[in-house]
């Protein structure tokens, strides 16, 4: 890789990570100012999805951080643009799209392939993070029982 190309790929990861920086700075504002209001009790339901939201997206911010600091690393080493799979070289447009990319088109493919089919189809209907610990629960009476307790202590958890 030509060095100027890889002084430009620097380049945008440090300024993306910067802006990250800022959006966290920004969110946490938010979620402070969320705290400080009065709000009433039908609001309450729309404060708590707005904060499930920030956590959500300061997570994804800390795991992009993670990756443009180990593309970063890369760069400094000499191993910047070799996939971690197959270790061929990575083309510079591939690079220069997903500057923070640790897999060549192909193994990032096969890898996301391989997700999709480990993903349990009722993720995508419900969404929710906690739907992991419900899954031991196979067995229609588990689930039975389950939703008798949850309702004899009046639908708290």
């Amino acid at each position: 890789m030509v060095k100027k190309d890889l002084l430009k790929l620097k380049k945008r990861l440090k300024h993306r990570r910067r802006e990250i920086f800022k959006q966290a700075a920004h969110l946490e504002a938010e979620r402070e100012e969320l705290g400080q209001r009065h709000i009433e009790p039908i609001d309450e339901a729309q404060k708590e999805d707005l904060a499930r939201l920030v956590h959500k997206l300061d997570e994804r911010g800390k795991e992009e951080i993670e990756e443009i600091d180990m593309a970063l690393d890369k760069m400094n080493s000499g191993s910047y643009g070799r996939c971690e799979l197959c270790s061929k070289t990575s083309p510079f447009k591939r690079q220069e799209a997903v500057p923070a990319t640790r897999l060549c088109r192909k193994c990032a493919q096969k890898v996301e392939e391989t997700q999709k089919l480990r993903k349990h189809h009722r993720d995508e209907i419900i969404g929710d993070e906690l739907l992991d610990e419900y899954r031991s629960l196979n067995d229609e009476s588990e689930i039975n029982t389950f939703n008798g307790s949850f309702l004899k202590g009046g639908g708290n958890v």
